[in-house]
């Protein structure tokens, strides 16, 4: 049985100033890849650094800290990126990873500032990704 679970860790995305990130598409995928490989490794430092101001104020390290051993207790061991997303919403540039662990299937989203730096980050369940699958 599937569970519908929803670990987000945040999703900060200010409607007023609705500036295109300045990331190529491929340099947005390796950011939310580094993101997720630093998450499984504990390098928390490193995914810090990549937040904008609203998410380092928003998200202590502790609090990401406990984000991957939620995510590996609920889903089991992550298996692999089926697939790379990349495209707007909400007038941001975000990417979507889409993450095959032994339980259930999940998307990561993280979205960018008009600086490269990550606004939101969040991930949930397969079925609330929001770009359109890759062709």
């Amino acid at each position: 049985m599937k569970r519908n679970v929803s670990l987000t860790i945040a999703l900060i995305i200010g409607l007023s100033a609705l500036v295109l990130a300045q990331l190529t598409r491929e340099a947005a995928i390796a950011k939310t890849e580094a993101v997720l490989k630093n998450m499984q490794d504990g390098s928390i430092s490193e995914v810090l650094k990549e937040f904008d101001a609203r998410m380092t104020k928003e998200l202590p390290e502790t609090r990401v800290k406990a984000v991957w051993p939620a995510l590996v207790a609920q889903f089991g061991a992550l298996k692999s990126i089926d697939e790379r997303r990349e495209g707007q919403v909400q007038g941001r540039q975000a990417v979507e990873l889409i993450l095959s662990f032994e339980k259930n299937t999940i998307v990561q989203r993280a979205v960018f500032d008009s600086e490269g730096k990550i606004a939101g980050l969040v991930f949930q369940p397969l079925s609330m990704a929001v770009l359109p699958k890759t062709k």
